[in-house]
C-alpha cells in the first residue's frame, strides 16, 4: 500500500469535542483540518451545563472570560421527591476557581471555540462528508464528498472522529457500539415559567415515575428536560399544554409556563464503543460514548476526551514522545466513561421509581444518604474527581497521586502575579512545580524529566507556599510534574540529600 507522510490531522465533526481537539492541535503548531456535514452551526441549544473542570481546562485556550460572559452561573442544585426536598447542594465549596455550573448553550460554546480556532488559521469546512476511510502505512486515506457532489481523495497522518452518536468514523472502523436495553425518552424545551423559586439554581423534581429537570439560562429562560416512560415516547409536536401537564403533575407549588421558544423529543440508549482508537484513527465525545442527560455530563466528557488526546497526539507528531503514549488515551478515558455510564444509569433508575413503597424509601432515606455524600456528589458532578490513577476513574478529595487532577490551591506570595497554582501551569507543555527546592535540584530534575520523553518542561518555583504544598501532600521540599492537561504526571522524590549530585537525589515515584 501507498505510504502516507503527511502529519496533518483530519477532525470529522465540528461540535465541542471536535473543535476542542482541533484547537489543542493547532495552538501547538500541528496542521489540522476540520470538516462537518452540516451546512452551518446548529441554532439549537442542545447541551447546556459546563462543569468546573471543563472551565479549568479552557483556561489554557484563554476563552474562559468569553464563556462566562455568555453563560449563567448556577450555584446550587435542588432535588425534590413527591414534593419534598431530598437534596440541597452548594457548589460554593468546590476546590476550584469556578465553584458553579456555567449554563451556556452549546451553540454559543461552539461559536466561541470556532472563533478561537480561526485565530490559528483553521476554519470549519461545511457540507463535507466522510465517505471512506482506509488506513495505510504511516497514515490514513480518506474520501470526502462535497456539497456539489465532487469526491476528494485525501491523505492525512491521523484522523479523529468527533462526529456524534451515529459516527461514520466509528462505523468505518467496524467498532461495536454496545449498549443497554435501558432506553430513555425525553421531551425538551426552552421556556419561561412564572414561579417563586430562584432563577440561578438547578432543580430536579421526581414524582412517582415522572421527572422534570429545570436548567436556568440567561434572560429568564429555562431549559427543561422531561423524562417519559419507555412505553410513552410521545409523538407529534410538543405543545405548551403537554408541558404544563407535566409541570402540574410533578412540580410542587404554582408553576405556570408563559412562553416556549423551542422544543423537541429525543431518545437515548446508553452505549460505549468497544475501543477508542484503531492505529491512527481515534474517537472522542459521543462517537465513543453516549449516556443519560441526567447530570449534564455528556458535552463535558467529550471535551475532556479531546484534552486528554490532544496534547499526546501533538507530542507524538512533533517528536517529543513515542507513539506508545497514544495507547494511554483509551486506557485512561475508558474507566471514566464506564463510571459515568454506570453512575448515570443508577441515578436515572432512581429518579424514575414509581411504586409507592420505593418512592417512600426514596423520599425518607435519600436525604440521610445524600447529606453524607454531598461533597463527593458535587465534586463528581463538577468532574473534579476524574482521575487516571487506577481503573476506578475517580479520586477522593484531598489526594494528589499520579493521574489525579492537579489541585488548584491559593498562593500567598505567588510568582509573576499568580494567585492560584493553576495560573502557573504551562498552557501547552508540562510544568514542574518546585516547592522550596534549591535551583540546582530543580534544574537537574527538569533535565531528567525532559530526557525521559516529557518534552519541554516549564519550571515554577514556589517558596513558602505551605497551603499549596499541603494540597499536593508535601510536608517537606519536593516537586510535582503536571501534564499539559492538568493531571499529575510524576511525583519526584528527594532522596539522600547528602549525595554529590542533585540528579541522584531526584527519583520518579509512579
Amino acid at each position: 500500500m501507498t505510504a502516507v507522510t503527511s502529519s496533518r490531522v483530519l477532525v470529522v465533526g465540528a461540535g465541542p469535542s471536535g473543535l476542542t481537539i482541533a484547537l489543542e492541535l493547532a495552538r501547538r503548531g500541528v496542521p489540522v483540518r476540520v470538516i462537518d456535514k452540516a451546512p452551518g452551526p446548529s441554532g439549537e441549544t442542545r447541551a447546556l451545563g459546563m462543569q468546573a473542570r471543563t472551565l479549568e481546562l479552557f483556561e489554557r485556550h484563554g476563552i474562559v472570560g468569553e464563556l462566562l460572559r455568555h453563560g449563567l452561573r448556577a450555584t446550587r442544585f435542588n432535588v425534590f421527591s413527591e414534593g419534598r426536598p431530598i437534596l440541597d447542594a452548594d457548589f460554593g465549596d468546590l476546590d476550584s476557581a469556578y465553584p458553579f455550573l456555567l449554563m451556556i448553550p452549546q451553540d454559543r460554546t461552539e461559536a466561541i471555540l470556532a472563533a478561537q480556532l480561526a485565530t490559528h488559521g483553521v476554519r470549519v469546512e461545511r457540507e463535507v462528508t466522510l465517505a471512506g476511510l482506509t488506513q495505510v502505512d504511516g497514515g490514513v486515506l480518506t474520501v470526502l464528498e462535497h456539497a456539489d457532489g465532487t469526491a476528494e481523495h485525501s491523505s492525512v497522518g491521523w484522523t479523529v472522529g468527533a462526529d456524534g452518536a451515529h459516527s461514520t468514523v466509528r462505523k468505518q472502523l467496524g467498532l461495536d457500539f454496545a449498549g443497554t436495553s435501558f432506553e430513555e425518552n425525553f421531551t425538551v424545551a426552552d421556556l419561561r415559567v412564572e414561579w417563586a423559586r430562584q432563577h440561578d439554581q438547578f432543580f430536579a423534581f421526581l414524582n412517582r415515575g415522572r421527572f422534570v429537570a429545570m436548567f436556568p439560562m440567561l434572560e429568564g429562560w429555562h431549559r427543561v428536560a422531561i423524562a417519559r416512560r419507555a412505553d410513552d415516547p410521545g409523538t407529534g409536536d410538543v405543545t405548551l399544554e403537554e408541558l404544563q401537564r407535566a409541570f402540574d403533575a410533578t412540580v410542587p407549588g404554582p408553576a405556570r409556563i408563559v412562553e416556549v421558544r423551542q422544543s423537541g423529543r429525543f431518545r437515548i440508549n446508553q452505549r460505549r464503543a468497544s475501543r477508542y482508537s484503531v492505529d491512527r484513527v481515534f474517537l472522542v465525545g459521543d462517537a465513543a460514548h453516549i449516556h443519560s442527560v441526567v447530570g449534564a455530563q455528556g458535552m463535558n466528557t467529550g471535551i475532556q476526551d479531546a484534552f486528554n488526546l490532544g496534547w499526546k497526539l501533538a507530542a507524538v507528531i512533533r517528536g517529543d514522545a513515542s507513539a506508545d503514549l497514544l495507547d494511554s488515551y483509551g486506557s485512561e478515558r475508558t474507566p471514566v466513561a464506564e463510571r459515568l455510564v454506570d453512575g448515570t444509569r443508577r441515578i436515572t433508575r432512581l429518579t424514575l421509581l414509581k411504586g409507592p413503597v420505593r418512592t417512600w424509601f426514596r423520599r425518607h432515606l435519600a436525604p440521610r444518604v445524600l447529606s453524607r455524600v454531598r461533597t463527593r456528589l458535587t465534586r463528581a458532578v463538577a468532574q473534579l474527581d476524574v482521575s487516571y490513577h487506577d481503573r476506578s476513574g475517580a479520586a477522593p478529595r484531598g489526594r494528589a497521586a499520579v493521574g489525579d487532577r492537579a489541585p488548584d490551591a491559593p498562593l500567598v506570595r505567588g510568582a509573576g502575579g499568580a494567585r492560584r497554582v493553576h495560573e502557573l501551569l504551562d498552557d501547552r507543555g508540562h510544568t514542574l512545580l518546585c516547592f522550596d527546592l534549591p535551583d540546582g535540584v530543580a534544574e537537574e530534575a527538569t533535565a531528567g524529566i525532559a530526557a525521559g520523553g516529557a518534552g519541554p518542561v516549564h519550571v515554577a518555583h514556589l517558596t513558602g507556599e505551605h497551603e499549596a504544598a499541603s494540597a499536593y501532600g508535601l510536608t517537606a521540599p519536593g516537586a510535582v510534574l503536571v501534564r499539559p492537561d492538568g493531571y499529575v504526571a510524576r511525583r519526584p522524590r528527594l532522596e539522600h540529600p547528602g549525595n554529590d549530585t542533585a540528579a541522584d537525589r531526584v527519583r520518579s515515584r509512579t
